[in-house]
């Protein structure tokens, strides 16, 4: 598990620092008294949200990493204290950076987000314990985890609200000229089905078909209640569409179907809106660029959206008996030759981040499988 810890801090690493972009001067004793005195929290959502997102994975995993019993938390203590060292020694280093703003104020965001990462892990750890030591228990950090990404995605960014205002924004676009996109139909519907399957084969007892249906239109029902959220007819005709084939998902073959269904709604998705161009269009070999540019509200919730995706097809593949190695290969190379598709096509930006981040993820699920399996051991 120390493994996945480097390859997580190495990514937060990479993100914070992004583009590296370093003023060769030192800077001034009067600039490190600002930046250490400025305790402000005054931030944009979006970069709120980013920190938060950036250290919730390390206290994730080192939650689950970590034996029950007083002896057997110092890893959990260490890797707090290492991970709390990184959030600050990175607003240091920003320092060097032109056009960055560093904060104390953003490492304690970061701090924030490592406690939540931790909370979950142990709500995750507690409620596989409770459930006993069967085979489809085992693993259920990793179902649990992809359903919340999906409803994270859904009621993003996470603000809660009242505001009536915000509800008949929320409502507008069905209210006044909805229209059907096929291609964000699918994406919806197939994301859905995708959630729904995940909790149907997670093992949670007494989780039937007409439970995990409701749970779906109750996520759908409290989106108007988050600020900036709407709900848009794509999304609930995509609903639709999940509802009706949901007792389909009883059958057997349901993860191969439901998988095929997910990938070709990436290649959809990925050749939209079909404008295809002569010429080539440039391919970004820096990994993550697209995710590290424009508004970071965006950018994460783009973020959540593919690690959803990309995890369901690679726990899928893993449910109808591939090896976590042959499911990486098979998206990463399926995501290539989208990406490579993208050159031709117009308004869209080819790049190496989609199979890479394939990998990163086949790789992290793979250890919290294994993880959860020798939890479940240990603790009948």
């Amino acid at each position: 598990m120390r493994s996945l810890l480097l390859i997580l801090a190495v990514l937060v690493s990479y993100g914070s620092l992004y583009p590296f972009g370093f003023r060769a001067d030192d800077i001034s004793w009067p600039e490190f008294q600002a930046f250490i005195s400025d305790w402000s929290f005054l931030t944009s959502r979006g970069d709120l949200i980013a920190n938060v997102l950036l250290f919730a994975p390390i206290g994730f995993i080192g939650l689950l990493a970590a034996e029950p019993g007083l002896r057997q938390r110092v890893p959990l203590f260490l890797t707090v204290v290492l991970a709390l060292l990184l959030a600050f020694a990175l607003q240091v280093a920003q320092l060097w950076i032109p056009g960055r703003s560093p904060e104390v104020g953003d490492a304690v965001v970061n701090a924030i987000g490592l406690a939540l990462g931790i909370g979950a892990g142990y709500a995750t750890r507690t409620l596989s314990l409770s459930l006993g030591s069967s085979h489809h228990n085992k693993a259920l950090a990793v179902p649990l985890l992809l359903a919340v990404l999906w409803v994270g995605y859904r009621w993003f960014p996470l603000v809660p609200t009242l505001d009536p205002q915000n509800v008949k924004n929320a409502l507008k676009p069905l209210l006044l000229t909805p229209s059907l996109d096929p291609t964000r139909v699918a994406a919806n519907a197939a994301g859905w089905l995708a959630w729904m399957l995940i909790l149907l084969r997670c093992g949670i007892p007494r989780l039937g078909v007409f439970s995990v249906g409701a749970a779906a239109v109750f996520v759908v029902a409290l989106q108007p209640l988050f600020v900036n959220n709407t709900l848009s007819a794509n999304n609930l005709a995509g609903l639709g569409i999940a509802l009706a084939l949901l007792p389909a998902l009883r059958h057997p073959e349901a993860p191969t179907g439901v998988t095929l269904l997910l990938l070709f709604s990436l290649l959809a998705s990925g050749l939209h809106p079909y404008q295809f161009a002569p010429w080539a269009n440039s391919f970004e070999w820096l990994p993550f660029a697209g995710f590290l540019s424009g508004g970071m509200e965006g950018n994460a919730l783009n973020l959540i959206y593919k690690c959803f995706f990309y995890g369901s097809v690679l726990h899928l593949m893993h449910l109808n008996g591939a090896s976590w190695r042959s499911g990486a290969t098979t998206l990463a190379i399926w995501l290539s030759l989208i990406e490579a598709a993208q050159v031709h096509v117009v308004g869209r930006t080819a790049e190496i981040t989609d199979p890479l981040l394939a990998l990163i993820l086949a790789f992290a699920l793979s250890r919290i499988v294994a993880l959860g399996g020798d939890r479940s051991r240990r603790h009948p």
